[in-house]
């Protein structure tokens, strides 16, 4: 913890929260969490642990008896955390997935904020909404049900959804079937999401591809367009390489720190119980992430 010292006075009495996943090195959740502990004077730290996903519920369990107040849960925690929990949100249920973890009265009480993340920011990138809206949306993990589900939510005309493994999908297609939006589901590959990536308003990366150097999906410049807009859910690196194809291809295109923001930012919200400064954790965010103080 020598690295938060500089900045926080840890002592007995500080509240600890944090991530679990795996990896975890890339994360930027730490800077802003801590710049939001320090701007309202609380005696909070948020730390990253790295846990394997055969140590979850020993690790949610222990963050539990050694008095953590919350935990959020990034790749590949989120669908394996959903059984381990005492109490589940709305949210959590309905998407499948917990990303948020209150600790409360010796309970695990799990939440969803991805779903409000992806929403506020396809906003703030794009200046719309996912209602009215086509959306193709890469893997079916925990992040890749709540966004596809939110879109459903909010109102998409159809929501398509490409996985490698296609009984991954089946759990979003029962959500969204509850919904009036249109659904596919697609085989992750170059061929399937050829065939209907002109049929689409918005392409989402949900997938982890990208966050390790020489990772690919394979996707071609030649397959976006100038009318298509492509948000990654990977921050780190800031731009990857389904980014730079889209951009080739004269696609709109977003990366994922303002999804982090949001959802870091209800995250926040709901172990404090105090209102999130957003301007302090997005100046945070780029900081950690590109190096500059905007």
């Amino acid at each position: 913890m020598v690295q938060y010292s500089r900045f926080m006075n840890i002592n007995g009495s500080t509240t600890i929260v944090g991530v679990f996943g795996s990896p975890i090195t890339h994360t930027a959740s730490p800077a802003m969490h801590n710049a939001a502990f320090k701007a309202l004077k609380m005696n909070w730290v948020y730390l990253a642990f790295p846990v394997e996903p055969q140590n979850l519920r020993e690790a949610l369990l222990g963050a539990r008896d050694m008095g953590l107040t919350g935990i959020n849960l990034t790749v590949p925690h989120k669908l394996l955390a959903l059984s381990i929990m005492d109490e589940v949100g709305e949210e959590a249920r309905r998407f499948g997935a917990v990303n948020t973890v209150l600790i409360e009265n010796g309970k695990l009480r799990g939440f969803n904020t991805d779903g409000y993340g992806i929403a506020k920011a396809i906003k703030a990138e794009f200046n719309f909404t996912f209602k009215g809206k086509r959306v193709l949306v890469l893997g079916a993990g925990g992040a890749g049900r709540a966004i596809a589900v939110q879109c459903a939510l909010d109102g998409a005309t159809q929501v398509f959804v490409a996985n490698r493994t296609p009984s991954k999908i089946d759990p979003i297609a029962k959500e969204i079937a509850t919904t009036k939006t249109a659904f596919r589901a697609l085989a992750l590959n170059t061929d399937d999401i050829a065939r209907v990536i002109n049929d689409v308003d918005l392409l989402i990366n949900a997938t982890s591809v990208g966050l390790c150097e020489g990772e690919s999906l394979g996707l071609d410049a030649k397959l976006f367009s100038p009318r298509l807009f492509v948000y990654d859910t990977v921050y780190q690196p800031a731009e990857t390489e389904l980014l730079r194809m889209a951009a080739a291809g004269g696609a709109k295109t977003a990366n994922g720190l303002s999804m982090l923001l949001h959802q870091g930012a209800k995250a926040f919200e709901i172990w404090t119980k105090h209102k999130a400064p957003m301007a302090v954790m997005r100046r945070a965010l780029n900081t950690a992430v590109y190096g500059a103080k905007t």
